[in-house]
């Protein structure tokens, strides 16, 4: 070996270690998206309701 950067003649561990191998990882699989619509219809009747029962305890006027 010749003298490293570091002026070791047999070279240090920073400049002659060997490289970590790299190992190539597969693509993610895509995640699932099945129950969007319904979580979706869910939360507009939840919404639906809430503003039903907000009326009637507002009364059917807004008062401004």
């Amino acid at each position: 070996m010749t003298e490293c950067k570091h002026g070791m003649k047999s070279g240090c561990s920073y400049c002659h270690a060997p490289r970590p191998a790299v190992t190539a990882r597969p693509p993610a699989a895509p995640r699932k998206r099945g129950s969007s619509p319904a979580l979706s219809d869910k939360m507009n009747d939840r919404m639906t309701a809430l503003k039903k029962r907000l009326k009637e305890i507002r009364g059917d006027s807004p008062q401004r």
